[in-house]
């Protein structure tokens, strides 16, 4: 697909062009990230880059803001107050950071580059320390520095607070003020601040964030615009785009595909945009009392799959009872705290405090105290935990080895690797999640973040995995990888696993689940199955108040 040279939506004839890519291709490796990519971005516009993972989205980001340097193309800037539909503006330099802050193009990163052991105040002038007549470090004049980036997004942000005692939706913001630090020039005379923000590349800014810190945020991208900025927002996540953005490109497999005005496109269109088809659904619980049969769930009468009794753990659980049987998928529900992820945990044998019983296909493996992960796994449980990267993943083993890792003592004989039988089951793994990677030889880190999801899928969702446990299993990835792992889960459970899911998603939720318990303060505060199984009964349950302080006794 050839992009056009100048994409501008109907209102660009209107507004300042103030930014303009053009023809920019970029490779890593033997993968091609962009290719002859052309977008233009407005004064005072919200602009969203959108696609799956691995389109192009983040690297088109880093080649603007100077990250990366392009193997083709322009980036293009209008002198202030210019207009680039009018006259060819400043190249900026391939590559380089320094000429595109120069120009007034900043990139806040979707992980927090920051010290955490320094105040706010130090974090904000880290680049340029001011310094007294005597050469030293004037932290007065640091904290004012800092106190005047503050005052326009968050003033009650306490700036000789170590940065990190702060909250991470605070610590995001933190990050954003230090785009919008000016550097001076004193050669130039003028005394004035020559480096004004103008441009400001946003990576997935609200990827580690709660729902009141996402909203607060949003309020200062609105705020920023207002001003005008221009705010490049590169999200995967519909409800923001839809709420904060005024136009929106789309790219796939890194070229691209549309830019178009917020208001005159749905969700649907700009998912098949993005994916390149229709993605429909129908929820579980819906297939489950079709009357045609399909995928009708577990009877009444299997043997569970999953029992837990009394599972309690200082500060966390408090006597949490739960079943779920062979083909049924039971989902978690809750706030933030009220201790999902914790059951998870507790349930395969990270938490050493819990206490209770557990039994996965009949074998008992916690009496009083857990057996630990081991025995977990020998018993048929696989985890899915929420952090891939920190929990999931061995980025220092390839993308085989990832795969094999549960199942070598199996697969094993006499004691030694069995490496042709390891082949197979890494070559069907792959097929059936289908994990884009050059080589079963390639690490983890060399894959898009929707791979390197489905490639964790791929370790647990074996027939040796009788019970499945999912802690936001599409956490980080886009809607077409979200369609992906709904389908992996579904599939799984109908062909006879237990699985019980932690998602933060209640659509996700409602969409993959036969039912769902509710959690508050890590007491399970209800049961909704059928047609109670709804957004405002789980938000109901997790807000109930004898479930609030369960946890502390």
């Amino acid at each position: 697909m050839t992009s056009p040279a100048h994409p501008d939506a109907r209102d660009a004839g209107h507004r300042t062009v103030v930014l303009r890519a053009e023809g920019i291709s970029k490779r890593f490796g033997i993968t091609q990230a962009l290719s002859n990519v052309s977008v233009s971005f407005l004064a005072g516009e919200v602009h969203a880059l959108m696609g799956e993972n691995g389109a192009g989205k983040s690297t088109l980001g880093k080649v603007i803001s100077g990250l990366h340097r392009q193997d083709a193309g322009t980036v293009r800037i209008a002198p202030p107050g210019a207009d680039l539909s009018r006259e060819p503006g400043r190249v900026l330099k391939p590559g380089s950071i320094d000429d595109a802050f120069d120009a007034g193009v900043r990139i806040v990163h979707q992980e927090l580059a920051q010290c955490p052991n320094l105040t706010v105040a130090e974090n904000l002038c880290l680049h340029d320390l001011p310094r007294n007549r005597l050469g030293l470090v004037d932290f007065r004049e640091a904290e004012r520095r800092a106190a005047r980036l503050l005052a326009r997004l968050e003033p009650a942000i306490d700036v000789r607070a170590p940065l990190g005692a702060l909250s991470p939706g605070h610590r995001q913001i933190v990050q954003i003020a230090q785009s919008l630090d000016e550097r001076s020039d004193p050669a130039g005379g003028t005394g004035r601040p020559s480096h004004a923000a103008r441009v400001i590349v946003l990576d997935e800014p609200t990827s580690s964030l709660a729902v009141a810190e996402v909203d607060r945020l949003l309020a200062i991208v609105r705020q920023l615009a207002a001003d005008g900025l221009t705010l490049v927002y590169v999200s995967h996540r519909m409800g923001e785009i839809f709420a904060v953005c005024d136009r929106v490109t789309v790219l796939r497999d890194g070229q691209f595909v549309a830019t178009s005005n917020v208001r005159d496109i749905d969700e649907p269109t700009l998912v098949e945009q993005m994916i390149g088809r229709k993605v429909t659904g129908t929820p579980r619980s819906a297939r489950a009392a079709a009357p045609s049969g399909e995928a009708e769930g577990p009877g009444p009468g299997a043997r569970p799959g999953l029992v837990v009794r009394g599972l309690s753990s200082p500060g966390k659980l408090a006597d949490v009872s739960l079943t779920v049987r062979p083909g049924e998928v039971v989902g978690i529900g809750g706030l933030v705290g009220a201790g999902r992820s914790e059951l998870l945990d507790a349930i395969f044998g990270l938490d050493p405090r819990a206490r209770g019983t557990i039994e996965v296909n009949g074998r008992r493996i916690c009496d009083g105290r857990h057996a630990g992960p081991r025995e977990s796994i020998r018993a048929g449980l696989g985890y899915v935990p929420e952090d891939r990267k920190l929990q999931g993943l061995f980025f220092l083993l390839d993308v085989g080895e990832n795969i094999v890792v549960p199942v070598m003592p199996r697969l094993a004989r006499a004691g030694f690797r069995r490496t042709r039988a390891e082949a197979r089951l890494v070559g069907d793994r792959l097929r059936d999640f289908r994990v884009k990677t050059a080589t079963v030889g390639s690490l983890p880190g060399e894959l898009s973040g929707g791979n390197q999801q489905k490639l964790l899928l791929a370790r647990w969702m074996g027939a040796e995995t009788g019970v499945l446990l999912l802690d936001e299993p599409t956490r980080g990835i886009d809607v077409g990888t979200k369609a992906e792992v709904y389908r992996l889960v579904s599939a799984a459970a109908d062909a006879g696993a237990a699985v019980l899911l932690v998602s933060s998603e209640m659509p996700e939720l409602l969409m993959l689940s036969d039912r769902v318990l509710v959690l508050a303060g890590g007491r399970v505060t209800g049961e909704l199955a059928g047609e109670r199984m709804t957004q405002a009964e789980i938000l109901r349950l997790a807000t109930r108040e004898d479930g609030a302080a369960a946890a502390q006794s």
